[in-house]
C-alpha cells in the first residue's frame, strides 16, 4: 500500500470504473492522487525493494526446507504469499550465471602446454627391451597385441634413427619428432609396396591419425592432413575412388576445421578460450531447453494422475531448477572461500558443508517428487531414478549439440 493521499473522487484514473474502497476492482490500480514528490518516489523505490526481498527470502526458505511444498501451494491457488516461479527462475538463474562467469573465466581454464619429454637412442632401446619382456609375461591376448604394436613402432623409430643419424648419435627426440620418423618409415614401406598414390596418401593419413596424434589434429580427433585450404582438400577428395571419399558430414566438418586451423594456427590457445567461452555461455540455453523436456518426462511418469497438467509439472520443474541454482551457488561460494583462508579448521568445516550440499543436491529431487506427488517411497525412488537417467542422457545430447554449434560459430 502506498503512502500517498487517497483521492476523494471514486472514478479509476486508469480505466474510469467506479471504485469501491481503495483499489479498482476492474484493473487493480490504487485510487491515489497522481502528483508525487521526490520523497514519495524514494519511498516507493525502497518499499518495492524490501517487498521483493521479503517475498524472495521467505520463498527460498520454503523452497530449500520443504521440497515440493511451493509447487503444491501454486497448484492449490495460494500464490500471493510467494514469489512467482517464473520471476524466481529468471532472478536465480541470472545471479547464478553472473557469479559463475565472474568466478570461472575461459582464459583461466586453458592450461599451459606440457613440455614434451625427449628420449635418446639408448632410452628407446631400453624401452624396446622392456616391451619384449612384458610381451613374454603378458597373458591377455588383447594386451599382448597392444604391446606388440608399441614394440613394432619402437623398432621402426629406432631403425630410422640408426639410418639417418647413426648408432653413436647423442641427439634426443621429442614425441613429435618420433612421430615424424615413424611416418617416414611407413612412407618408405608403402612406396615399396606398389600401391597407387591416392591409396598410399589415404593410408598414410589414417596411420598418421592413429600413430601421430600431435600433428594436425583437431579437438574431435579428426585429421586435417597437410591441407592449407578447403580447395586443396576438395581437390584431394576428387582424385580418390568413391569408396575412400569422406561422407557429406565429415566433409562439411573438415571444411570448417580447415578454416579454423588457418584462422587460429598461430594461436591455438585463443581457439580454446573462445571454445570454452562459447560452451560456458551455452549452459543457460541448455538448461532453458531442457526445462520443458524434464517437465515432459515427469508428465510421462505420472500420466495416470490426471489431476496434474503439463503446466503443473512445469512449475514443479522450475522450482527444482531454482533450488539447484541456489545450491550450486552456495557450493561455488564456499569453494571460493576455502581458497581465501588457510585455517585448517575452516577448511574442515567448509569441506563438511560442501559434502552436505552435494548429498542434498542428489536427494533434493527425490524429496521434492515425494512432497509434490505424494506417492510412497518405493514408487517415488523408482521414478526418481528413471527420470534422473533419462534427463542425464538428454542433457548430454544437448551438450553435444551446443558444443557442435559452439565450434561452428567461433
Amino acid at each position: 500500500m502506498s503512502h500517498l493521499k487517497e483521492r476523494k473522487e471514486k472514478n479509476c484514473l486508469n480505466c474510469q470504473t467506479e471504485v469501491v474502497g481503495r483499489y479498482c476492482h476492474n484493473c487493480g490500480q490504487e485510487n491515489l492522487e497522481p502528483k508525487e514528490t521526490v520523497w514519495h518516489l524514494v519511498q516507493h523505490f525502497f518499499n518495492d525493494i524490501t517487498h521483493f526481498d521479503g517475498k524472495f527470502f521467505s520463498t527460498v526458505k520454503y523452497l530449500m526446507r520443504k521440497p515440493g511444498f511451493l509447487s503444491k501451494e501454486y497448484m492449490a491457488g495460494r500464490r500471493m504469499s510467494y514469489l512467482n516461479p517464473i520471476r524466481m527462475y529468471v532472478f536465480t538463474s541470472a545471479i547464478f550465471f553472473i557469479i559463475l562467469f565472474s568466478l570461472k573465466r575461459p582464459e583461466d581454464m586453458v592450461g599451459s602446454e606440457k613440455k614434451e619429454k625427449a628420449q635418446s637412442l639408448s632410452q628407446l632401446k631400453e624401452r624396446q627391451a622392456r616391451l619384449t619382456r612384458e610381451i613374454a609375461e603378458e597373458k591377455d591376448d588383447d594386451d599382448r597385441q597392444d604391446l606388440q604394436t608399441s614394440l613394432n613402432h619402437n623398432r621402426m623409430e629406432t631403425s630410422m634413427i640408426l639410418k639417418i643419424y647413426g648408432d653413436s648419435t647423442k641427439k634426443t627426440f621429442s614425441k613429435t619428432e618420433l612421430g615424424d620418423l615413424l611416418m617416414t618409415a611407413y612412407n618408405d614401406s608403402l612406396a615399396k609396396s606398389g600401391i597407387s598414390l591416392a591409396d598410399r596418401n589415404r593410408i598414410t593419413q589414417v596411420v598418421n591419425t592413429i600413430n601421430h596424434p600431435t600433428t594436425n589434429r583437431n579437438f574431435f580427433g579428426l585429421h586435417e592432413g597437410d591441407y592449407k585450404s578447403v580447395e586443396e582438400y576438395d581437390s584431394s577428395e576428387r582424385v580418390l575412388p568413391d569408396s575412400l571419399r569422406d561422407g557429406w558430414m565429415k566433409r562439411a566438418t573438415m571444411h570448417r576445421l580447415i578454416t579454423l586451423n588457418n584462422q587460429y594456427e598461430d594461436d591455438p590457445r585463443r581457439f580454446k578460450e573462445h571454445l570454452i567461452e562459447n560452451i560456458f555461455h551455452s549452459f543457460p540455453k541448455i538448461l532453458f531447453v531442457s526445462l520443458p523436456i524434464f517437465a515432459m518426462l515427469l508428465n510421462i511418469m505420472y500420466f495416470r494422475h490426471k489431476q496434474y497438467l503439463y503446466v503443473d509439472h512445469g512449475i514443479f520443474t522450475i522450482h527444482v531448477y531454482c533450488a539447484t541454482f541456489i545450491l550450486l551457488l552456495v557450493y561455488m561460494l564456499l569453494g571460493r572461500l576455502e581458497n581465501v583462508f588457510s585455517w585448517t579448521w575452516f577448511h574442515v568445516v567448509v569441506d563438511i558443508l560442501i559434502f552436505g550440499i552435494i548429498v542434498y543436491m542428489f536427494i533434493y529431487l527425490y524429496k521434492a517428487m515425494r512432497g509434490f506427488y505424494g506417492q510412497d517411497r518405493t514408487k517415488t525412488f523408482l521414478k526418481y531414478f528413471l527420470v534422473g537417467c533419462m534427463a542425464s542422457f538428454i542433457n548430454i545430447i544437448l551438450l553435444l549439440i551446443f558444443l557442435f554449434i559452439s565450434v561452428i560459430s567461433i
